[in-house]
């Protein structure tokens, strides 16, 4: 199994971590507005965010 953080591309606020096999990361449903990062582990959304396509502790 793989962790997947769906995030606003905008402000880096992490959504949601989605827990599932790497082939059904395709299927992951995200908006307009939000990408899709695969992370190492499963992250507390208040303390992560994702900044140019880098995972980043909040201070």
């Amino acid at each position: 199994m793989a962790y997947f953080a769906v995030y606003d591309m905008e402000t880096g606020a992490i959504h949601n971590i989605v827990e599932c096999p790497e082939f059904l990361a395709v299927t992951i449903h995200f908006d307009e507005n939000q990408n899709v990062l695969q992370v190492d582990r499963q992250l507390s959304q208040l303390n992560w965010l994702i900044l140019k396509g880098e995972l980043v502790e909040k201070n």
